[in-house]
């Protein structure tokens, strides 16, 4: 098996493991506060609440909050910053194989995974915050909902490159390629920092009832960076589920496929088989052809 790189590798500076943590966390209330206020000029230009208001919204918490701090913390941390992001490694075309064959087999376990999540309820002492929980999650699935509405072919065009494409980028460039770099800098393992990052990802999506996949969703996309060492493999793989979401999310607003699309393969009663036989299918493909599929190249 190949050997990581160890931390010095990316070129972090003489300030100490804790300091580098402080530093970052500083950035990022920083960066996403400069980002909160870009999103007040969405309002000059766009109706609050419309679909164009998301959009743009989106689009300056990517670019400032999560792209820039990303590259702020580099800057400051590391005397090779692209090679602390991970974007001095390019993606090998088997790496991209490897992400389909992974999705494509573990459909039914990730949305087996979503539903037990959505089904899970508080102790009754808790029913009122249960209660307070689901309805911040309705409005913050209303605006996802309000972004994809929409028929047309542009409109799905538009949808891929801010929803999928952009904001995959832009999570991957700071949590794989800042916190779990960051992280991962001091005594703990490399497993520890993708476990940890893979919290804080689904965590700061503020949506309990889609925790757990989330957190498997980012543990996955840790190992893809720690596997390769380049943050364009874990984007790729971000893009590549949230744009499997907008399409379908699209094929259901046209007629074309029905609102049970992100129930296929799971099993509501009874000993789920179907999600099992994916997940042995997923740990197939990882164990067996990880060597194969997860190479890359660097620049």
């Amino acid at each position: 098996m190949k050997s990581r790189p160890a931390a010095n590798a990316y070129g972090f500076t003489q300030l100490t493991y804790w300091r580098r943590i402080l530093l970052m966390l500083c950035f990022f209330v920083l960066m996403m506060v400069l980002a909160g206020f870009a999103s007040q000029l969405a309002a000059q230009f766009t109706a609050h609440g419309s679909r164009e208001f998301y959009l743009l919204t989106s689009v300056f918490q990517n670019l400032i909050g999560f792209a820039g701090t990303a590259f702020v913390t580099a800057l400051f941390m590391s005397t090779r910053p692209l090679s602390m992001l991970g974007l001095n490694v390019v993606c090998h075309w088997r790496s991209v194989l490897g992400i389909i064959l992974v999705f494509a087999v573990g459909l039914p376990f990730l949305n087996q995974t979503v539903w037990w999540n959505q089904q899970m309820h508080f102790p009754a002492a808790l029913t009122g915050l249960e209660s307070t929980i689901r309805s911040w999650e309705e409005s913050a699935l209303s605006a996802t909902g309000t972004m994809l509405t929409g028929t047309s072919v542009s409109t799905l065009l538009v949808n891929i490159a801010v929803i999928g494409i952009f904001t995959g980028f832009c999570e991957e460039l700071l949590f794989r390629g800042t916190f779990q770099r960051v992280i991962g800098s001091g005594g703990l393992g490399p497993h520890a920092a993708i476990w940890i990052t893979a919290v804080l990802f689904s965590t700061l999506h503020f949506q309990f009832f889609g925790f757990l996949p989330r957190l498997l969703l980012g543990a996955f996309f840790g190992y893809l960076l720690y596997w390769t060492g380049s943050v364009w493999v874990s984007a790729i793989a971000h893009a590549l589920n949230n744009s499997i979401t907008v399409f379908a999310s699209w094929l259901i607003a046209n007629g074309m496929a029905g609102q049970d699309l992100d129930t296929v393969g799971v099993t509501k009663a009874g000993f789920p088989a179907v999600a099992c036989i994916s997940l042995a299918l997923v740990l197939c493909v990882l164990i067996g052809m990880r060597g194969y599929l997860f190479s890359t190249k660097r620049l």
